[in-house]
């Protein structure tokens, strides 16, 4: 008998759509991002019926942003150290807790502003635990060969989300002020609930050592990800931009209130945006399956830039949101494929301090993002706003271009995994390097 014929055969891969837990953990984040994308819309909104100020409704949501970013990085180094199921279960039980507390205090008329920033900021730190968890149970859960399609179903899901979530919490909202925050408080109960039907126990990994500090859990962390060419080009330029993005999209609804356009009709340019942005997500497995990984992050970058540079010159919301939507119609599949990129590519037992790291330097700058909006309209209007941010938005593509691994950077099927939980600490912050012409990628966003 021949070595191959005494061979097992490899083992079949289910089809992603009859993978259960994953099903049940797409289904649960679902419900909770459209309770939360209710929220988000109300914040502010609430913030500004019991005070009357812009500036001070506007604490809520930033203390939001900053819960993330203060507990983003601890919260990785937990997640690597802590089962990632019970994780999810404790944070979105935590969540419903913080806005089940808003939802009584508005109904009852009792709500403060204190109470709305220190739930704001609440939310920010529970968001900062569930993220990396969920994420790094997608890597538990999905074989490697499925981690792109999985990816884009997550995108699929969030840019649906983002289509119906804001009008049905405007439409709660309308019916009582509270009615959102207690919708979100039964989405986090309901996604609890998922979590405790899935049947991995998504473990704390192999690799994890239950006796460093949290401090070297974080250190170590950073240090993979500072050392890996690869994943510390991919989020320098994720920083800016999402910088460079921000700008664009909170310069232009600047503009248009300036300029005396109905809210509602502002509300168009993002449904046109997010409806774009769903119909990317659904053809983006076939994108990503077909066009190299490095490539097509560079073009998304350009045609994004390209796109958008017209809006200086507009105030028609629909002229606005088609030039958006066809520059929002590329993202899915690239936020999906370095996603999955950077998951393959992670060793399992610091996928949460990837993900935090990547979360923490994204939102790092945002509050900067919209102060530099609002100079660059009220200082040299709104044209030169626009066409700022469409330049930054070209600029960001330097580190790109200037990485031959990045601009090398292949097809899924070009990757290389990590096998989880295998890599020694001794080797976990170098395993990944990439070398292009053996077509084998070690080394993963946005």
């Amino acid at each position: 008998m021949t070595a191959d014929e005494g061979a097992a055969p490899a083992k079949a891969i289910s089809p992603l759509r009859r993978n259960r837990d994953f099903a049940i953990l797409w289904s649960g984040q679902a419900v909770s991002a459209l309770g939360s994308s209710m929220s988000i819309l109300v914040f502010p909104l609430v913030g500004y019926a019991i005070t009357g100020s812009v500036g001070l409704a506007s604490l809520a949501s930033a203390a939001t942003l900053l819960g993330k970013v203060v507990a983003g990085l601890p919260a990785g180094a937990l997640v690597d150290r802590w089962s990632r199921r019970r994780v999810l279960l404790m944070s979105n039980l935590a969540g419903a807790t913080v806005f089940g507390s808003l939802a009584a205090a508005t109904l009852a008329h009792h709500l403060t502003l204190a109470h709305l920033i220190a739930a704001g900021f609440a939310s920010g730190v529970v968001n900062s635990f569930v993220d990396p968890a969920a994420s790094a149970a997608v890597r538990t859960l999905v074989p490697t060969e499925q981690l792109p399609r999985a990816y884009a179903q997550l995108e699929v899901r969030q840019h649906a989300v983002d289509l119906t979530g804001p009008p049905l919490g405007g439409a709660l909202y309308s019916v009582a002020r509270g009615l959102p925050f207690l919708v979100d408080a039964v989405s986090y109960c309901l996604t609890a609930l998922s979590i405790t039907r899935l049947r991995s126990t998504l473990p704390v990994p192999a690799a994890t050592e239950a006796n460093q500090s949290l401090r070297g859990e974080l250190v170590k962390g950073l240090r993979f990800v500072w050392q890996e060419t690869v994943i510390r080009t991919l989020m320098i330029w994720a920083a800016a931009f999402n910088f460079a993005v921000t700008v664009v999209f909170v310069g232009v609804t600047l503009r248009l209130v300036r300029a005396g356009v109905h809210p509602a009709a502002i509300g168009t340019v993002d449904a046109i945006a997010a409806a774009a942005g769903l119909l990317g997500a659904v053809f983006a497995p076939t994108l990503i399956q077909r066009t190299p990984t490095g490539a097509l992050t560079i073009t998304t970058t350009f045609v994004f830039g390209a796109i958008i540079t017209p809006m200086a010159w507009t105030h028609n919301v629909v002229v606005i949101g088609s030039l958006l939507a066809c520059g929002v119609v590329l993202l899915p599949a690239n936020v999906a494929g370095l996603s999955a990129y950077m998951a393959a590519a992670t060793p399992s037992h610091l996928q949460g301090r990837m993900n935090a790291a990547a979360g923490f330097i994204n939102n790092a700058a945002s509050p900067i993002a919209p102060i530099v909006a609002g100079v660059l309209v009220g200082s040299a209007g709104g044209e030169a706003a626009t066409l700022s941010g469409a330049a930054l938005v070209v600029l960001s593509a330097a580190p790109l271009l200037a990485s031959p691994l990045i601009r090398a950077l292949g097809r899924p099927e070009s990757w290389a995994s990590v096998p989880v939980g295998e890599e020694s600490d001794d080797n976990a912050g170098a395993v990944n390097e990439m070398t292009p012409a053996s077509e084998h990628y070690h080394t993963r966003s946005t």
